[in-house]
């Protein structure tokens, strides 16, 4: 499923607890985008939760929830977004869907 299609959003740290969408890769510290899995099977937004993946050597500090996982971007905006190594390459979120997939391309594929 395309990142597009998932109303994905490029984000910096504003504060403590605060971020805000921002406009390109380059400046991105992570990404946000809706649930693959759950807009699959709810067939629409309505009841799908987000995926926030932070950046790896992006400022984010280690604290910084959700934990432990960065990802290095490749790329040059959502459409093409690619997370590479070394380290992870794959999203699996281990509470509630479960979902465990890669984003390639600009794409959110099943592990």
């Amino acid at each position: 499923m395309r990142l597009s299609d998932l109303k994905s959003e490029f984000l910096v740290i504003t504060g403590e607890n605060t971020h805000q969408r921002c406009a390109s890769l380059a400046q991105a510290q992570g990404v946000m985008f809706m649930c693959p899995k759950c807009f699959e099977a709810n067939r629409s937004p309505v009841g799908t939760h987000w995926v926030l993946c932070w950046f790896a050597g992006r400022g984010v500090p280690d604290n910084r929830v959700p934990i432990p996982g960065r990802w290095h971007p490749h790329g040059t905006e959502i459409d093409d977004l690619t997370f590479v190594g070394p380290g992870a390459v794959s999203v699996l979120l281990t509470a509630g869907c479960r979902w465990h997939g890669f984003i390639r391309n600009g794409e959110a594929t099943l592990a």
